[in-house]
């Protein structure tokens, strides 16, 4: 809990702190490519998954500079990124963070509830992203509030199930 409390006030302060803005990855197909350059014509660098959140500048002619926080709060240049496959984040006054999901079994459950007693809504496998309630965190709730991508509240997850830090490499 400790390292998502640290990780989103990194994320807090950072969106204050240099001039690029938060927007979140928005690809049906699910991987979004990363380009040397502004266009279709330059080698594709990297992927970064449909969830995935970057900070963006230098928007112009359908194209932007993608950029992430690292672990140790620095930001580092990713590549250009259409922005026909970014969308901005819910603006409903509740701080979401994104999380990764860790169980062994290989998914976990996102409950109707607080509790194994309460409904399965949804199952959700190891080692996906997934938006929680960031209050929760800092609070040390121990089941934490899911949202889709759109800011819909999805269900409970259980906080021993989540953890932070860098996103795996894709290719």
């Amino acid at each position: 809990m400790k390292r998502i409390l640290l990780t989103l006030l990194i994320m807090l302060g950072m969106t204050t702190a240099f001039a690029q803005r938060l927007y979140l990855v928005k690809d049906e197909g699910g991987l979004t490519n990363l380009r040397k350059g502004p266009g279709t014509n330059y080698a594709v660098v990297d992927k970064v998954q449909d969830g995935f959140f970057v900070y963006c500048s230098n928007i112009s002619g359908g194209w932007a500079k993608a950029w992430q926080i690292t672990s140790d709060g620095s930001k580092e240049f990713m590549g250009y990124i259409s922005t026909s496959k970014i969308v901005e984040p819910p603006h409903d006054g509740i701080a979401r963070i994104h999380v990764y999901v860790i169980d062994e079994d290989g998914y976990t459950n996102i409950r109707k509830g607080k509790g194994t007693n309460t409904a399965i809504v949804g199952k959700v496998k190891d080692g996906s992203f997934i938006l929680v309630n960031a209050s929760d965190c800092y609070n040390g709730a121990s089941w934490l509030r899911v949202y889709n991508q759109r800011g819909a509240l999805r269900g409970y997850i259980s906080a021993r199930k989540v953890g932070m830090g860098e996103y795996p490499e894709i290719r």
